[in-house]
């Protein structure tokens, strides 16, 4: 059984595991700071950013652990242990390739030739965005 919430040194092993990085102090508004900062870029572009106590025998309390892991570090409570049980940092999936939309043709003229959208913000509206966009231009009066 695990604890309701890691102390901050488990938390900073959870992180070097994961390979996160360590932010250089002067990074985050000086040289004295109250926390430790560390950020990790995923495969998908997205970058995480945490922080945690300079005191590593202290706890956050469970309501906070639990931000901690949603907001922040971004996985399950399970995969934060497990990772400090194994050594090993958490799998996280690659990035999901957007599909390319398939636009009926007749939508396509309309949002091109009728309300001037390029392909770049056509690519960005699904099937029913686009249909829409177009039928609420054809009921607007004339």
């Amino acid at each position: 059984m695990t604890p309701d919430a890691p102390t901050w040194g488990e938390i900073e092993k959870f992180l070097q595991i994961d390979e996160w990085t360590r932010l250089p102090p002067a990074s985050r508004g000086g040289p004295s700071q109250r926390h430790i900062f560390f950020e990790k870029l995923l495969d998908s572009g997205e970058l995480l950013q945490t922080h945690i106590s300079h005191s590593r025998g202290g706890r956050s309390s469970p309501g906070r652990f639990a931000l901690i892991l949603r907001n922040q570090i971004k996985v399950s409570r399970t995969e934060f242990w497990q990772a400090l049980r194994s050594g090993e940092p958490v799998a996280r999936p690659a990035p999901v390739e957007a599909q390319q939309v398939e636009h009926e043709a007749w939508v396509v003229a309309v949002l091109v030739g009728e309300l001037h959208m390029t392909a770049d913000q056509i690519a960005m509206l699904d099937v029913q965005q686009a249909r829409q966009l177009v039928l609420d231009h054809w009921s607007r009066p004339a």
